[in-house]
């Protein structure tokens, strides 16, 4: 997962997702958190982002309606990428994608998501809102329930410290711990454990305690 920065910042992260994955593997790349004018040039910038890694078809899906498991289970990877989570989080709910990415993730599957596409991986999405810049909930969003890929853990991205009253007040409130990621951040998580990929410092809120892990450590999410 990425904090929502710029591509240049993200080399190691991107390294170390090309070691996850065997050569000529297939990716598919979501990007309909975003509006639909850019979804083209998306595409574009993730295949030149990951020009590096030998992919045997770096696919594109705009409508997740017409996502099947014989589909899915063609890639070896998928790239959610950002945008807006209310946005992206309506259509997955509208749809069998839920149960399509645990099938996925269990047969051993490999996620990739930045900013709103980090965020739906999480518990909660009102981390969505935080800061002066949040996401609107564009989407008419009823539950704020994410994906709940790693427990109680939400995802917070483009991570500021001015933010961090805001980010105790609702672990205090919520019971939710936190994974605050710079924009400059970038996470792995597996089998529970968070390791920092870099380059930045990530953050990690537990009511009114948080914890700073540096890029290399490990940290388990319990």
């Amino acid at each position: 997962m990425t904090g929502g920065g710029d591509s240049a910042q993200f080399e190691k992260i991107d390294r170390h997702f090309a070691s996850l994955l065997k050569q000529n593997s297939n990716l598919l790349f979501i990007p309909v958190a975003g509006p639909k004018n850019i979804w083209n040039d998306s595409l574009k910038r993730i295949q030149t982002v990951f020009q590096t890694i030998k992919f045997k078809n770096v696919d594109m899906c705009i409508d997740l309606s017409y996502l099947s498991w014989n589909d899915l289970k063609k890639y070896q990877a998928i790239y959610f990428d950002g945008g807006n989570t209310f946005q992206l989080i309506n259509q997955i709910r509208e749809t069998h994608t839920y149960e399509l990415l645990h099938r996925f993730l269990h047969q051993g599957g490999i996620l990739n998501g930045d900013s709103a596409g980090a965020i739906i991986f999480g518990s909660h999405l009102e981390t969505a809102h935080f800061g002066d810049e949040g996401d609107e909930n564009t989407a008419n969003v009823i539950s704020y329930q994410g994906l709940n890929l790693f427990g109680s853990w939400s995802i917070h991205c483009h991570y500021e410290e001015s933010q961090n009253d805001e980010i105790k007040n609702f672990s205090n409130v919520y019971g939710f711990p936190i994974i605050a990621l710079h924009e400059d951040s970038s996470v792995y998580i597996k089998n529970k454990y968070l390791n920092v990929v870099g380059p930045n410092k990530v953050s990690i809120f537990r009511g009114n305690k948080k914890i700073n892990l540096k890029p290399g450590d490990t940290f388990r999410l319990i």
